[in-house]
């Protein structure tokens, strides 16, 4: 009968700690694929009932502070402004951020903004979008659209303008 030399002991497997990732690498942005931002039609839909909404109290403003009598009518005209600017800001940026990318047409037609490289906009990205929908409102909001449809990530002016781009809300739950 044949000897067989004796077995070797393997070394055994070390455990390896669990992988953890750097601190602020957990919240690392994902990229936006183009074809996550083919939400036009919901965007159209939102952008009227966002309209809509963000118009009321601007509109209570100018109603309550009319301007066409009496001596005060300028400054009245002046406090009526600072009112609706202060609401389109509030609407157009602070909400969204604090929403996560959301105005309240947004949450119901579930669509988000993000910031194009995938991560959660920011207020400046925000606030810059909010400057631009003046320009995408142009000829009833027909330069929005047109530059949405010539858009590979479907953006308008304002998104283009702040590196945003307006998906899914469901896309990207990491965020």
């Amino acid at each position: 009968m044949q000897q067989q030399p004796p077995m070797q002991e393997q070394p055994a497997m070390q455990e390896q700690p669990p992988m953890e990732e750097p601190a602020g690498q957990m919240d690392r942005p994902i990229l936006v694929h183009a074809a996550a931002t083919r939400v036009t039609g919901r965007r159209i839909v939102q952008y009227v009932i966002d309209y809509i909404l963000a118009g009321i109290v601007p509109g209570l403003a100018y109603w309550l502070f009319d301007t066409t009598a009496g001596s005060m009518a300028g400054v009245r005209w002046v406090i009526a402004t600072v009112i609706a600017l202060a609401a389109y800001f509030a609407y157009w940026v602070a909400i969204p951020y604090a929403m996560d990318g959301q105005t309240f047409g947004m949450k119901l037609l579930r669509l988000r903004v993000l910031s194009k490289e995938g991560g959660r906009a920011s207020m400046l990205q925000l606030f810059i979008r909010g400057i631009f929908l003046i320009i995408d409102t142009l000829f009833f909001g027909l330069v929005g659209y047109v530059t949405i449809l010539c858009s590979k990530y479907r953006q308008r002016v304002g998104d283009h303008a702040a590196r945003t781009v307006v998906v899914s809300a469901n896309y990207g739950h990491r965020i």
